[in-house]
């Protein structure tokens, strides 16, 4: 894991930070074949593609005076960094850092050599990320359900929260199949991160893009933290209702997927009525979104 952090947040800094994480979330990457996976390495920025909304929706957070804090995380090696943060430049997208896999480091450190199964990884990512914050700062969290970020973002959660303790925590790993020396790097990093957070709920909210085409309240069991969601409108409508993106800023998201995107049936009443569905939006906010035009 390279570690790389632009900006030094002040000891006091007690709002809300975005981490973001990169393939299946931000960028549309194909990664479910091994052709898929060479070719990662040969496409340059300019070759990268968006997920629907998501650029808009991440330029919208970072809209503002005090430019809240934007840090991404991804599996994808150290290497394409360049591309990454070409792509990051063409999209207008300002960011306060980014962690990417170090496969010799990552093998030093736990032992284990993984492609896909980023469990450990992404679990050993956060609470690193989290010894580097401001103790008093909250976080918001986005992920997809390619893998399995809702269930390393909750425990991550949980964690911060005090809600789990040293056995519990390691009968959970231990569940997960991972080796002792991953076990022993995560639980040290945990009662660190454990014992230097003062505040509870520091993850505010975890927003989990679907992409596998699954229900989204098959992420019910998950609480009322968890958000899935079908498409960035929705979760622009989300972010909105709590404040963080203005009414033109959603309508910006709401608009390029009109103008821009392929349409998939999703329309914006539509996807307004799912979230109201799930009681997700009041009626407050559906009504002063769906007719905005």
């Amino acid at each position: 894991m390279r570690y790389f952090q632009y900006r030094s947040l002040p000891d006091t800094f007690d709002q809300d930070i975005y981490i973001w994480d990169v393939d299946k979330t931000y960028l549309q990457t194909n990664f479910e074949s091994l052709r898929g996976l060479v070719q990662l390495f040969f496409e340059y920025s300019i070759d990268k593609r968006s997920l629907p909304g998501a650029k808009e929706l991440l330029l919208e957070l970072r809209r503002g005076k005090e430019l809240p804090p934007l840090f991404f995380i991804s599996a994808s090696p150290v290497g394409l960094k360049k591309i990454l943060e070409g792509k990051f430049l063409l999209d207008g997208i300002q960011h306060d850092g980014i962690i990417l896999k170090d496969y010799r480091r990552l093998r030093k450190l736990l032992g284990k050599f993984r492609i896909k199964n980023n469990f450990s990884y992404k679990l050993l990512c956060l609470l690193t990320h989290r010894l580097k914050m401001p103790s008093l700062s909250t976080e918001i969290l986005f992920g997809d359900d390619y893998e399995r970020d809702a269930d390393v973002y909750t425990l991550y959660a949980d964690i911060l929260n005090q809600a789990v303790d040293e056995k519990a925590l390691k009968a959970r790993l231990k569940s997960e199949k991972l080796t002792r020396r991953e076990q022993k790097k995560l639980i040290e990093a945990a009662l660190k991160v454990q014992k230097s957070t003062p505040v509870s709920n520091v993850v505010r909210k975890i927003f989990i893009h679907l992409v596998r085409n699954k229900e989204a309240r098959a992420f019910d069991t998950y609480g009322d933290r968890l958000m899935a969601t079908y498409n960035y409108m929705q979760t622009a409508a989300l972010l909105f209702e709590m404040g963080k993106i203005s009414k033109m800023g959603f309508r910006r998201v709401a608009s390029s997927f009109e103008l821009k995107y392929p349409k998939d049936g999703w329309t914006l009443k539509k996807s307004l009525q799912d979230l109201k569905d799930r009681s997700l939006i009041s009626s407050q906010t559906f009504e002063e979104l769906a007719l905005w035009k």
